[in-house]
């Protein structure tokens, strides 16, 4: 679709518009105004909802454009990661509370404004249908468990600001929708138990798919597989505290929130750290 190829960029430069207006919207209604939505009128909160809907169509749009080559470019995969990221929001975020999304926006925005700017790693392209559908189903698994697990991450910076309103006794206004810190908890986990799940059959496709491509493939001198193996073994530790050990709460939250940032650096770094991942 050539009309779609050409229309991508401007496509994706509309739906970043979108998602940072949309932020600022959630931010101001979460912020400024906490009580806003206690009126019978429009709140920032509903512009801001409002606004990536459209953001998403626009993205959706925009992949298309796309191709073939949406799940071979990391780019592409990013922003795929970004828009499934905001249509999981809309459709099932009430279950985190009103305040959601305004974790999720700059985090859909970042993806995207990455997916916009990031140059090609990827020249290779596979050669027939049934390498394309692995190939595809691995991007799949590998991008729904990190859209698991940012939920994870999301829903315990909301419990760590929920803690901390509920300990200075300043819960009040919009805060008070989010869940109570035994739902957000148990929420959490459930996410990241999902999360760890697809993650783990992306690895196990992921090697498998390369270990059938290159020969002599060594999955453990891949920096891709060491740093998802990592991401994967963190969130792996919290899933065993919490069997285990019995951690609840603050404090195994924090490793959710540590499992999270080594998966930026997994998804977003390591194409630049080290080019010939």
């Amino acid at each position: 679709m050539p009309f779609l190829a050409r229309a991508e960029a401007p496509l994706l430069i509309a739906s970043c518009a979108a998602y940072l207006v949309a932020m600022l919207l959630l931010w101001t209604q979460l912020f400024l105004l906490p009580r806003a939505d206690e009126t019978s009128r429009r709140t920032p909160a509903d512009w801001g909802r409002a606004l990536l809907w459209f953001g998403a169509l626009t993205h959706l749009i925009s992949l298309a454009g796309q191709g073939p080559m949406l799940f071979l470019q990391r780019a592409g995969v990013a922003g795929l990661f970004g828009w499934f990221l905001i249509v999981s929001y809309l459709i099932g975020g009430k279950r985190l509370g009103a305040g959601s999304g305004s974790i999720v926006a700059p985090v859909a925005l970042c993806a995207t404004l990455y997916s916009l700017a990031a140059p090609v790693h990827q020249t290779w392209a596979p050669d027939n249908n049934l390498e394309k559908f692995w190939l595809a189903t691995h991007v799949f698994l590998i991008i729904a468990g990190y859209v698991a697990l940012s939920f994870a991450f999301m829903a315990s910076l909301l419990y760590f600001a929920q803690e901390d309103l509920l300990k200075r006794k300043k819960l009040r206004g919009l805060w008070q929708k989010l869940p109570s810190l035994g739902a957000a908890d148990e929420w959490i986990f459930r996410a990241t138990a999902f999360g760890v799940a697809l993650l783990t059959l992306g690895l196990v496709t992921g090697v498998a798919f390369s270990s059938a491509q290159i020969t002599g493939y060594q999955p453990l001198s891949d920096p891709k597989v060491l740093f998802s193996s990592a991401t994967w073994a963190i969130f792996a530790a919290y899933l065993g505290a919490r069997w285990w050990l019995g951690w609840h709460g603050r404090r195994s939250n924090l490793v959710v929130v540590c499992g999270f940032v080594v998966l930026a650096v997994s998804f977003f770094g390591v194409p630049h750290l080290m080019p010939g991942s």
